[in-house]
């Protein structure tokens, strides 16, 4: 059995894992299409980006540490370094892509340290750069984590309430002292089934499928009730 071990990324935006979670598994496999063109928000290390591409796909790899895409492209075979583009940059503020090139998108574990704003942006990105019939799969935290257990009393009390942005935490440190904190910006965004949902088909998706789960990567120091993470797949319509 392979053993699950995370890197802590070089700009504070947590751990690259050496493990696709359940996710990210279906976007690789989508990628094994004929003449697929896609991008990986947030690619890290390349946990999706190289297996995307060993299958034949065009991959744009995107990520805000330059040195992350640069140990990337080192990590590349060179039979398939002539199908990668990297991209540098934070994706809902330094990206233009053209309109109607791409396939398929995912992000994993990357829209959590984005504003309510900056996760709008970023769907309506998506939407002008995938074809029609194009497809994103999207992960992200939730807050049920025992990380954040102490938040979760107001995250619910703003979803009673109808907060459009009910897991935002402007200051982590007000809710947990936990020692994965080390690694994390100062403000997170847990999200949910609803938050995901109603973001992406007011910017012109379908959803096809959306859960919360436990991922099979995630350490078990969050363990908390299984609903730790929550994905997202849609079609551009």
């Amino acid at each position: 059995m392979k053993h699950h071990r995370r890197v802590p990324t070089t700009n504070k935006m947590g751990w690259s894992s050496n493990t696709l979670n359940e996710l990210s598994e279906l976007f690789v496999e989508a990628c094994a299409q004929p003449g697929i063109t896609a991008i990986d928000i947030g690619a890290a290390l390349g946990i999706a980006t190289l297996p995307a591409l060993a299958g034949g796909a065009h991959l744009i790899a995107n990520d805000s540490s330059q040195q992350h895409l640069l140990e990337l492209k080192n990590r590349t075979p060179e039979a398939d370094k002539a199908h990668l583009t990297l991209m540098p940059g934070r994706f809902h503020r330094d990206i233009k892509l053209p309109a109607e090139s791409l396939d398929l998108a995912h992000a994993s574990n990357v829209f959590h340290f984005f504003t309510g704003r900056q996760i709008e942006q970023s769907a309506a990105l998506l939407q002008h750069a995938l074809r029609p019939g194009g497809r994103a799969y999207i992960i992200a935290a939730t807050p049920y984590m025992s990380t954040f257990e102490a938040f979760i009393p107001t995250y619910e009390a703003r979803v009673q309430a109808k907060a459009p942005w009910p897991g935002w935490i402007e200051n982590t440190r007000d809710f947990s002292t936990h020692r994965l904190l080390s690694n994390l910006p100062k403000s997170i965004h847990l999200l949910d089934a609803s938050v995901l949902t109603r973001v992406f088909e007011a910017a012109g998706f379908e959803t096809e499928r959306c859960w919360q789960f436990r991922r099979r990567d995630l350490p078990k120091s969050i363990h908390l009730d299984e609903r730790e993470s929550v994905a997202w797949i849609g079609r551009k319509t």
